[in-house]
């Protein structure tokens, strides 16, 4: 039976290290238990910032980016969700993203990928935990946390075979709980 996955990349900022790492998580996947994994880059989707007058689950946005995203999301057989850690919590854009839409996400077998300078990203990782079981999805309890420092980051770019061992087998494990679901 094939195994997909999509990647959500929360980031959307300038200079920001999310896509390499979805990258380095991307070639984690597929060398193990994936056949295909596909990165939804919030940059690259580039939708609106949230202003929905009501609630999606009373009535979905029906704009263009937002139906696409949509149906990214409600085609997705698994989601890693990917978050860096700004003041102790997710960007906006990543929050954005997950209020436009509502029944897409129940049920989704769904991972936490963080990182960050200052503990992994933990702090953002915790919220998006609280906002992804309100949203219901089929979280797993496994997680990762890349701690980033000189070593993984050298010349702006991020360097997922300086990872400590640690944190390569919290990846590999959540993956594995993920591709079980």
């Amino acid at each position: 039976m094939t195994k997909s996955l999509a990647i959500i990349v929360g980031s959307t900022r300038t200079n920001r290290l999310g896509r390499s790492v979805a990258e380095w998580v991307s070639e984690l996947a597929s060398q193990h238990d994936y056949d295909s994994v596909e990165l939804l880059d919030l940059k690259e989707i580039d939708l609106p910032a949230f202003d929905a007058p009501v609630p999606p689950m009373y009535a979905p946005n029906e704009s263009a980016p937002v139906k696409a995203w949509a149906a990214q999301i409600e085609a997705a057989e698994r989601l890693v969700v990917l978050t860096p850690e700004y003041n102790q919590s997710i960007p906006a854009s990543l929050k954005g993203a997950i209020d436009y839409l509502s029944a897409e996400w129940h049920n989704k077998p769904t991972a936490i990928v963080s990182y960050g300078y200052m503990g992994g990203g933990a702090n953002a990782a915790k919220h998006l935990r609280e906002i992804l079981t309100f949203v219901k999805t089929d979280l797993i309890e496994e997680t990762a946390a890349i701690q980033l420092g000189e070593e993984t980051t050298a010349e702006g770019t991020f360097h997922g075979d300086k990872t400590t061992e640690a944190e390569q087998a919290s990846l590999l494990a959540a993956l594995k709980a993920l591709a079980d679901k």
